[in-house]
Formats: structure tokens, sequence, C-alpha cells
């Protein structure tokens, strides 16, 4: 083989190697699926589950479905504003 054969095969093979990495990654992001838009709420809700028995049912609702109504996230909002608020 000559050096332009090799270095042709070398480059083809990275190029395959960046598309595969590429394709995993972008699967994974897919199959991982979007933020659900009260997260970050259920996140800091987290910390005060030990002191509101309704923080701890509806974050262990959000983590068993990943979801929860607007109406438990306004419920959410104003519990964490009384216990941060103290």
């Amino acid at each position: 083989m000559q050096l332009t054969e090799i270095l042709i095969v070398v480059s083809v093979a990275f190029v395959v190697a960046i598309a595969i990495r590429v394709f995993r990654a972008r699967r994974a992001a897919r199959n991982r699926g979007p933020a659900h838009i009260h997260e970050a709420l259920m996140k800091r809700a987290e910390p005060h589950t030990g002191r509101s028995p309704f923080l701890k049912k509806v974050v262990s609702e959000f983590k068993a479905n990943g979801h929860v109504s607007n109406r438990q996230a306004e419920a959410v909002a104003k519990a964490l504003k009384r216990f941060e608020g103290k």
C-alpha cells in the first residue's frame, strides 16, 4: 500500500468513528426526553419533604409519573415560598 491509500483508509475510519459517536449521542438525547417544566420546582421542593407531607406526596408523584398538574405546581410554589421565607 502506498501512503495515500493508508491516509484515505485512516481518514475514512476517523469519519465513521465520529459519525457513530454523533448518532449514539443523538439517540441517547432523544430517549432521555425533554425536561419537564416543573422539574426545577420539584428539585427545590425535595429538601423540604421532611417538613411537609404535601410536598413529600407531590415530589414522590413527580418522581413516579414525571408530571404534576399546574394546580399542584402552584401549591408547591406557595409552600416553598413559606418554607424558604422563614
